[in-house]
């Protein structure tokens, strides 16, 4: 596949199929990951693979404590909506306008979106990035760098993606099904598989003009 259309047609898909994913492919695509620059090159990123038993287990567990209202606990610190800059707000209110457009209907779409992340968007795979507790905070960036690669290099294989908040909301929970070392930093999960069917996988947000962000004095 050409790196463009590699990049133009990765987006994030929040229903998957049962349809099994290839370990050595999961192999293969952390392989290709691990060429992602990593600064003094600490290369502080480990990936954790949840599937079967494990991931259902992940997954109930996290149902139950969304139904007591357990408040999530996730390692990296998370800010309400409301108290982030302008720019960014603005651009989460259009992320919101797309959605209902897109489904004509609001409530329709808080049911698709919701659904999918209680269930973790019955995703086959998940892999779990971290990060030692004890590296710098650049590691975080190492992590982020790793993840799209990871995700470009999984949808050059055919294979779907969304990284997500969700699936790292109770490390507790992560930790004791995938055995995850309590000194490393769950950052982010990213859910991998084939894409269902679903209406809810034909939604694409949309970007910023380029002229927006890139500020240039030539």
């Amino acid at each position: 596949m050409e790196f463009e259309d590699t990049v133009n047609q990765r987006h994030s898909i929040r229903n998957y199929s049962d349809k099994k994913v290839d370990p050595d492919i999961i192999r293969k695509i952390v392989e290709i990951a691990q060429k992602s620059p990593s600064w003094v090159d600490s290369q502080p990123t480990k990936v954790y693979v949840a599937k079967g038993k494990a991931l259902d287990n992940i997954r109930t567990a996290y149902q139950k404590n969304d139904q007591a209202k357990i408040k999530s606990q996730p390692d990296l610190p998370v800010m309400h909506r409301e108290d982030w800059n302008e720019r960014t707000q603005e651009n989460m209110q259009q992320w919101r306008h797309e959605i209902v457009h897109h489904f004509d209907d609001f409530d329709q779409a808080h049911t698709q979106m919701t659904g999918a992340s209680v269930n973790l968007y019955h995703a086959p795979v998940i892999l779990f990035i971290t990060i030692p507790k004890n590296s710098s905070q650049w590691s975080i960036f190492d992590a982020g760098l790793f993840s799209q690669t990871l995700m470009l290099a999984a949808k050059n294989e055919g294979l779907d993606t969304i990284p997500n908040y969700t699936s790292v909301r109770f490390p507790d929970v992560v930790r004791k099904e995938i055995s995850i070392p309590d000194d490393e930093t769950l950052v982010v999960g990213v859910a991998l598989g084939y894409a269902s069917d679903q209406t809810i996988n034909s939604f694409e947000s949309s970007r910023k003009p380029v002229a927006d962000i890139l500020k240039s004095d030539n």
